[in-house]
């Protein structure tokens, strides 16, 4: 399927309804809020965000540096490692994302299964 440039005005303008609805709602009650004052769906929305973009610049780096054969070899995927950790510490460096690991996730779970 594809998209016929029509709807991607009405992508565009959903996509900034949301972003000024979360702006506005920013620690309110309207819906859960996570540590961030952002609902967890929104949180997602920018790591996903976030990853597509890094992943497109280290995409277009290797590309412009290498051209397109740069991909039948192994150590560009390295970079692409890279790219996926490097989101959410840049995310928490920016202050978007407080939590590198959830406070009372995998690890608390771990704990009490072990007691």
């Amino acid at each position: 399927m594809t998209l016929s440039p029509g709807y991607c005005l009405l992508i565009v303008i959903a996509v900034v309804a949301w972003v000024a609805f979360e702006i506005a709602t920013r620690h309110g009650n309207a819906h859960y809020n996570s540590e961030n004052g952002f609902s967890p769906t929104f949180n997602r929305f920018v790591g996903a965000g976030t990853y597509l973009g890094l992943q497109a610049l280290t995409y277009l780096m290797l590309q412009l540096l290498f051209g397109d054969p740069v991909y039948c070899l192994g150590w560009p995927y390295v970079l692409h490692v890279i790219v996926f950790a490097s989101t959410g510490l840049l995310l928490h460096a920016i202050g978007f994302w407080p939590y590198l690991v959830e406070p009372g996730g995998r690890r608390r779970w771990r704990q009490r299964k072990t007691r």
